[in-house]
């Protein structure tokens, strides 16, 4: 099933690659950022023991998770929904209008919509979030939401710590301010909770928003990959050095499998 769907993934998102090369290098970001995701998927289902067909459509929805980002960057040129529209549901939209699910049974097309559509939620829906450990959609949601967190960490790692500049569309066209952070954006990880996109003032914000995310792995093996790959400790890296960061600091590395020797 899966190869199927990476072809009509491939042939899609090829209709998007052309005309201007900074739009084609950001949607080629996108695009590869899926493939990772798919990547990140396997490794999380073959760690929490998901196998068959639910496994085969857990790594179709994270392949396809994305879609909408297409359309709508060519539409808006951003990636932020909220000054544009909610990519997740315009990808549900977009692969009802293609029938690109439409041979699938229909128990798992609704699987596959139902994770693409709660992909980018801050929380997941009561009903998804008190379903039993073994529910199909709760895993589903569960797992393409932890496999889009990790790439998205190490995408936004990597662009941080890149030679020549920033791409303001990739950092939400927030200001380099290398002094200035916001307390709102401190607390949440204090609180052991997700921050909030709309509190963001400046780049250090981003950060702050991106290490909050450690506060809501629905998996064993996405804590221990978040940690080990040293992700955190990339972006502490790049914030200023305030009692409120160290604390911070501390906070997250508490919930470390080996500490900061995980780096």
């Amino acid at each position: 099933m899966l190869e199927r769907f990476m072809g009509m993934f491939s042939s899609y998102v090829d209709g998007y690659l052309t005309g201007d090369p900074l739009d084609v290098e950001r949607l080629a970001l996108k695009r590869d950022h899926s493939l990772r995701v798919l990547d990140e998927a396997r490794m999380i289902t073959q760690a929490v023991g998901i196998t068959g067909e639910l496994a085969e459509s857990i790594h179709v929805a994270a392949l396809l998770h994305d879609v909408g980002r297409f359309p709508q960057y060519a539409a808006h040129r951003t990636f932020r929904d909220a000054v544009s529209v909610n990519h997740a549901r315009l990808g549900t939209r977009v692969l009802r209008r293609m029938g690109m699910l439409a041979h699938l049974p229909p128990r798992t097309r609704s699987l596959i919509l139902g994770a693409i559509i709660m992909h980018n939620r801050l929380a997941l829906p009561r009903a998804v979030a008190a379903a039993a450990p073994d529910d199909p959609l709760s895993l589903a949601a569960r797992v393409v939401r932890d496999a889009d967190k990790l790439d998205i960490l190490r995408v936004m790692v990597e662009h941080f710590d890149q030679a020549g500049g920033l791409d303001e569309v990739v950092t939400m066209g927030l200001p380099e301010r290398p002094g200035d952070f916001s307390p709102e954006l401190v607390e949440p990880i204090m609180r052991g909770r997700v921050g909030y996109y709309q509190d963001m003032r400046c780049i250090n914000d981003l950060r702050l928003l991106l290490i909050s995310w450690v506060h809501d792995f629905n998996f064993p093996a996405s804590v221990r990959a978040v940690f080990h790959r040293g992700l955190l400790v990339r972006l502490f890296a790049g914030l200023p050095s305030a009692k409120e960061i160290t604390s911070a600091r501390e906070r997250v590395f508490r919930l470390a499998p080996c500490g900061e020797n995980c780096a």
